[in-house]
């Protein structure tokens, strides 16, 4: 309680912090230590390079952008008191959250922005559950989760059919449930239910290593692990360490610095997902190239906060304002033209969800496959 009481004062300060010059403020929801830190690093270089650059030419509808960064620690109850301090602070003239990236939470959060009037962009994809969530100014950017599976199978079923997956997700926490539920309803969606199962880590007591041994002797040739960083690498570890040629699948998010740390030359053969991004789009070779110039590579979350801060430009500028219906007013059902090519979307979800990318880790290099 002391470490959330102190959370609360520091938020309090940044803000009070802020610069005078800047009418306008982003703030960008995301955690930025511990286990996630590389994904909220991503995050804000790229927001910070978008912001910078509307900054140095002349601003946007001549108004200069501060941006103020949060660190929610992938925690449910500070993202949910930091939309509650954000949506009281009419001085601050907060017109745009994006964020958070851990949202449990999502329709709470949702709910406390949209009442506000401030508008929110989800830099990362949403589960089904979550897209129900309507919000007048709520874009869910990148589209579902379901796409990961959707791409997951299609890539299985060309190079690893009959082969038995062994699904390994959180329990407590919905995101990878869903996203579990999502790889084993795209399995059974083609007749192939009976070579899936799912495995929990509460199903020992998150024993890692007696969770491996019933993957291992379960008749299982492949896993795709899912949940925190820390289970994905455990898990991975003790797959490995009991065959080293078990195939593991994980998402490229989850895959930080501790992962390769951790299991060094074990990590050699891991299958990873990623967004694919607009790398092959002969639109985006222009942007591709200022961004690049700017240290920013398209794999990675940079290229998703850069592209959150581009989408809302584009939107501000339409609307001739930043006021939260007019801004609003021209997200759904319209195109809308954007350095990463034409955006639509209905209800805040994108027409077409965007495509996942694999790669296979081996030697300090990834290799794309699909």
């Amino acid at each position: 309680m002391r470490k959330f009481v102190q959370y609360i004062f520091f938020i309090g300060a940044v803000l009070h912090c802020l610069p005078a010059y800047a009418k306008v403020t982003v703030a960008l929801i995301t955690p930025k230590a511990e286990e996630y830190k590389q994904q909220g690093d991503e995050l804000e270089k790229g927001v910070k390079q978008a912001i910078d650059e509307i900054n140095n030419n002349g601003g946007l509808l001549k108004e200069k952008i501060a941006l103020l960064t949060i660190d929610d620690q992938c925690n449910d109850s500070i993202a949910v008191s930091t939309a509650q301090m954000l949506s009281i602070l009419k001085k601050r003239n907060i017109k745009l959250v994006i964020g958070p990236y851990c949202a449990n939470a999502f329709d709470k959060i949702a709910d406390i922005y949209a009442n506000a009037k401030i508008f929110q962009i989800i830099p990362t994809t949403v589960n089904y559950s979550q897209a129900k969530t309507i919000k007048k100014g709520l874009v869910k950017m990148l589209g579902y989760t379901n796409q990961q599976a959707i791409d997951f199978f299609k890539f299985y079923n060309e190079r690893m059919a009959g082969k038995q997956l062994a699904v390994i997700s959180n329990k407590d926490e919905s995101e990878s449930m869903a996203e579990a539920e999502a790889i084993l309803q795209e399995f059974q969606k083609h007749g192939k239910a009976s070579l899936t199962k799912l495995y929990t880590y509460d199903m020992t007591n998150n024993d890692y290593k007696k969770l491996a041994q019933k993957v291992l002797t379960g008749n299982n040739d492949m896993a795709f692990l899912l949940g925190t960083a820390k289970n994905i690498r455990k898990t991975a570890k003790a797959l490995k360490s009991g065959n080293s040629n078990f195939v593991v699948f994980t998402n490229k998010y989850a895959a930080t610095k501790q992962y390769f740390d951790y299991l060094d030359e074990l990590a050699d053969g891991t299958y990873f997902m990623e967004l694919r991004g607009c790398t092959d789009d002969p639109n985006f070779a222009e942007t591709l190239v200022k961004l690049r110039l700017s240290g920013i590579e398209t794999e990675g979350l940079s290229l998703y906060g850069y592209e959150a801060i581009n989408l809302w430009k584009v939107l501000v500028e339409k609307a001739k304002s930043f006021e939260y219906n007019r801004v609003a007013a021209y997200v759904n059902d319209k195109n809308i033209s954007t350095e990463f090519g034409n955006k639509m979307f209905h209800n805040g979800v994108p027409k077409a969800s965007e495509p996942y990318a694999i790669y296979q880790y081996n030697s300090g290099k990834y290799e794309k496959l699909y």
